[in-house]
C-alpha cells in the first residue's frame, strides 16, 4: 500500500508537506534514489467572512527525490489572486488566506508571481503494525507582489495509516507550525490535523474522503475546516495522476477548492 500512499504527497496541494487529502505520505521503498517532477493547477474561491469574492489560482511545481525511507521534497508555486489588496495567498498551513494588517483593504486588484518556496522532508518509521511518518518543512519568503509574509515558517508533522482487508486504509495526521513575525502582524503558532478513509478501487488508484481543521495563526480569520475527496492513480511506471475537490465548512475556508496534479518519474 505504501507505494500508493507516497502518491499523495506528490499529486496533492503541498503545505509544509502535508498533502490536502491527508493520507500518509510515507516513502515508497526502491533499491536507489527516485527522482520525481509535478505540476499541475489549483483553484479556490470563497469569501473568507469578507463582503468580496476572492479567488486564488496556483500553479505547483515539485520535485521530490526518495531514498530508502526518506523524501526530499520541494515545491514552488505560481499564483495569480483577485481580491483586496491586503489579501495574503497561502499563508502558514497552507490556509487560502491571511490579512496584511499593513495594507488598506480599497478595491479588488488581481497579482500574480511566484509564491513561497517550501523545502522539507519525510521519514518513514519502519514498522509492520502501522504505517507512520514523521515530517519536517520551512517556508522561505520568496514571494513577489505581496504573495507572501515575507517571513520563514516552520512546519513539524506526524502522519499514521493501517491498510486493513479490503483495501480500505484509515489514516490520520496532525502538523503543527512556527511562524515567522512579520511587521505588523500578530501570529501565533498554529496546528492543523486530518483524518479520513481511503480504498484502492483496481490495483493502481486509490480514492479518499477526508475532514481537515487547520487553525489560523491570524486573530482575523476563522480555522478552515472542509471536507475533502479525489482520486490519486499511477499510469505504467512513470506516470502518476491526481484529481481533487473540497467544499468548505466554515468562513475561513474556500467555499470550494479543486486541482489537478500529473507527476512524472525520471528515473
Amino acid at each position: 500500500m505504501r507505494c500508493l500512499l507516497s502518491l499523495s504527497l506528490l499529486l496533492m496541494p503541498v503545505s509544509a508537506l502535508a498533502n490536502e487529502s491527508g493520507v500518509p505520505v510515507a516513502p515508497e521503498k526502491n533499491d536507489g534514489p527516485k527522482i520525481e517532477v509535478s505540476s499541475g493547477v489549483e483553484y479556490e474561491e470563497g469569501d473568507y467572512g469578507t463582503d468580496t469574492k476572492i479567488n486564488i489560482l496556483s500553479v505547483p511545481t515539485s520535485l521530490k527525490v526518495t531514498t530508502g525511507d526518506l523524501q526530499l521534497i520541494a515545491t514552488l508555486p505560481y499564483r495569480r489572486v483577485e481580491g483586496p489588496a491586503n489579501v495574503v495567498p497561502g499563508g502558514v498551513l497552507g490556509l487560502p488566506i491571511l490579512f496584511d494588517p499593513n495594507q488598506p483593504q480599497g478595491e479588488n486588484v488581481t497579482r500574480e508571481g511566484w509564491g513561497d518556496l517550501e523545502i522539507g522532508a519525510v521519514y518513514s518509521i519502519p514498522t509492520n503494525i502501522v504505517n507512520m511518518a514523521l515530517s519536517g518543512s520551512v517556508k522561505l519568503p520568496t514571494a513577489e507582489d505581496n504573495l507572501g509574509t515575507g517571513e520563514t515558517d516552520y512546519t513539524l508533522g506526524a502522519e499514521v495509516s493501517k491498510p486493513l482487508s479490503g483495501g480500505i486504509i484509515p489514516f490520520a495526521s496532525f502538523t503543527y507550525t512556527l511562524p515567522g513575525s512579520p511587521d505588523g502582524y500578530s501570529l501565533q503558532d498554529s496546528y492543523a490535523a486530518s483524518g479520513g478513509l481511503a480504498a484502492m478501487i483496481g490495483s493502481q488508484t486509490q480514492a479518499y474522503v477526508s475532514y481537515r481543521y487547520a487553525d489560523n495563526a491570524s486573530e482575523l480569520v476563522t480555522s478552515d475546516q472542509r471536507l475533502i475527496t479525489g482520486l490519486n492513480s499511477r499510469i505504467g511506471k512513470a506516470l502518476s495522476l491526481g484529481v481533487y475537490g473540497s467544499a468548505g465548512l466554515t468562513e475561513g475556508a474556500p467555499e470550494f477548492a479543486t486541482g489537478l496534479r500529473i507527476g512524472v518519474a525520471l528515473n
